[in-house]
This record gives structure tokens, C-alpha cells and sequence, in this order.
């Protein structure tokens, strides 16, 4: 990745978003940052003003615009009071990974273990700017879905939300590992592929009649 030109606050983004994809929060050192992005301690901690507030900031840059995406399309698919099939919101909640944020020059693999990363590790907690739009999409793809599917209750609906985005972020940070794990038996598939056959098994898990009302 050519840093000419770039800012240094671009830099040091940029090379933390490929050590933590690659790596995990945990195992980047503030000197690993500042080797990579070839700026010294002290601009980390002007621009950022530390290793904790520049992974949130990461976050932000990432997770914002996908919410953001994720409210405009479920707006479109529920204008005019009309009820949006299961399957539609479930794609309207995951495809934003895959259209809105790939802006870095990292490849397709490493980008999705970044979004994986960004989605759990949290560090303690969610940054402060990101709950009220991780809370306006909860609410807003609740109500979708309970439109979608009248059998379920809200409690329901949130687990079975809850566990969409696990299912999601799990096979952005791990996927290749079950390619590793079995040798190649799960063949694959690339990302388009990938995100349908989530579809595909979320949404049978919000139809099923299982712990919902009759």
C-alpha cells in the first residue's frame, strides 16, 4: 500500500486497519502502528489520542456508513406502510458490508477480517458515537421483521436478530479458517456467494415456528 501523498492521520489508519485485520486488537502494539505507518508515537497521539481511540475510530469509519445504508434500504423496502419479506430486510441488513465500506486498497479477504474485527472487538464496549445508530437499526429492523413475521414476539425477533449478526460476522473473520480446517472439502465460494447462503440460513431460522406464537 504506496503511502505518498497521504496525510499522516491517513497513514496511521490505514496501516492499523491491516495489522488489526490481520492480527486482532489485542496483538498490535502502538510500535507495530507507528513502524507500518512510519510516523512516530507522539502524531498517534495527536491525531488520536490513543491505541483504544484509534481502533474506535476505525469502527466508526466503517460501521457508521454501513448503518446508514442499512436505514435507508430498509426505508425503501417499507415506504408506504408496505411489509417487506424476511428475506428482503435480512439483505438489507447484511449486503451493506459488501456495497458500502470497501474503500481501502486491501485485499477482499483482509478487508472482510477488518469488518469481523470491527463487529467484535469492542474492547469493553461499543464506541459512544456508534450506540445510538446501532440502536436506531435494531429498532428499525425489529419492527420490519415483526411486520414480516406476526408469529414472533419482539423478545424473539431480537435473539434471532442477535443471532444474524453473529452468524455474519463470525464467517467475515473466520471464513477461511473452515477452508483451512477441512481442507478445502467446503470448497470456495467467493463473497457473493457467501452472503446468500447466510441469507439463506437466517432466514430459515426467523421462519421457523420454533419458540414463536401460534
Amino acid at each position: 500500500m504506496s503511502k505518498i501523498g497521504k496525510s499522516t492521520k491517513s497513514r496511521i489508519l490505514e496501516a492499523t486497519e491491516c495489522l488489526v485485520a490481520e492480527r486482532g486488537f489485542d496483538a498490535v502494539s502502538l510500535r507495530d502502528i507507528t513502524s507500518d505507518a512510519e510516523v512516530n508515537v507522539a502524531a498517534v497521539n495527536y491525531h488520536f489520542g490513543s491505541k483504544e481511540k484509534l481502533f474506535e475510530a476505525i469502527q466508526c469509519r466503517y460501521i457508521e456508513p454501513i448503518n446508514d445504508e442499512r436505514l435507508r434500504m430498509i426505508a425503501e423496502l417499507t415506504n408506504a406502510g408496505r411489509v417487506a419479506a424476511v428475506r428482503e430486510i435480512l439483505e438489507a441488513f447484511m449486503r451493506p458490508f459488501l456495497t458500502v465500506v470497501k474503500r481501502s486498497e486491501m485485499s477482499e479477504k483482509l478487508f472482510f477480517k477488518l469488518m469481523g474485527r470491527c463487529v467484535i472487538d469492542h474492547q469493553g464496549g461499543l464506541p459512544e458515537d456508534m450506540i445510538p445508530g446501532i440502536k436506531k437499526v435494531a429498532e428499525t429492523f425489529t419492527l420490519a421483521l415483526l411486520a414480516a413475521a406476526p408469529n414472533l414476539t419482539t423478545e424473539l425477533a431480537l435473539w434471532r436478530l442477535h443471532f444474524t449478526f453473529g452468524v455474519m460476522a463470525q464467517t467475515l473473520l473466520h471464513g477461511d479458517l473452515l477452508h483451512s480446517l477441512t481442507d478445502g472439502a467446503c470448497g470456495d465460494p467467493d463473497a457473493e456467494a457467501q452472503f446468500q447462503a447466510m441469507i439463506d440460513f437466517c432466514e430459515a431460522g426467523f421462519l421457523t415456528q420454533k419458540g414463536a406464537g401460534a
